[in-house]
């Protein structure tokens, strides 16, 4: 025989499972609006900062010139911070060989760099032997250009790798002959790497 429930007990079966319900659509809220700020939110981001990255290194017109050979490139949207210093991020970084001396790939990379919009601010290490250029945008974005000797960068690597030092040698190789070793770094947030 089936139990009877009184009104009273009928009144309080369907508030209990109302309070269930609404706690119920309050979780799944709550659980919703964690996956989007979580993960949603930050994978938009993301994405937009990597479309502005690979923007920039497309208005350098490097990748469709076949002058300049890539040889690595390390380009991700997400804001990577030093773990020794928060106010200081990862650049994004592709590297190239260019067949021409240093002097005629950074006047070369200067203008290219000036021609998508970028303004010269400054040369740190002016005369060194690899010569590098900093470059702002109007946004605040910055790019980096470092361009080297390969065949002096590669004698240096290959003889202090054999030997633990470098030789007289070495130093004695013309820091402006080519092939050319080129550095092209973006970042979004500043100029501090």
């Amino acid at each position: 025989m089936a139990k009877k429930y009184t009104k009273q007990q009928q009144q309080k079966h369907q508030k209990q499972h109302k309070i269930i319900v609404g706690l119920s659509i309050v979780v799944v809220a709550a659980l919703i609006g964690l996956i989007f700020s979580l993960i949603i939110i930050p994978k938009v981001v993301n994405d937009a900062r990597l479309h502005r990255i690979n923007a920039i290194y497309s208005s350098l017109n490097v990748d469709t010139n076949d002058k300049y050979i890539l040889q690595r490139e390390n380009v991700f949207g997400n804001k990577r911070v030093y773990d020794y210093d928060n106010g200081r991020t990862f650049s994004s970084e592709k590297d190239y060989i260019r067949g021409a001396n240093v002097d005629v790939t950074a006047k070369e990379l200067d203008a290219a760099v000036k021609a998508a919009g970028f303004t010269f601010i400054d040369q740190p290490y002016a005369g060194s032997t690899s010569t590098q250029y900093h470059y702002k945008s109007a946004k605040g974005e910055y790019i980096r250009v470092t361009v080297s000797s390969k065949l002096r960068d590669d004698a240096f690597q290959n003889v202090f790798l054999m030997t633990g030092k470098a030789t007289d040698e070495v130093f004695k190789i013309d820091p402006n002959a080519g092939p050319s070793n080129v550095v092209i770094k973006v970042n979004l947030d500043d100029n501090n790497e």
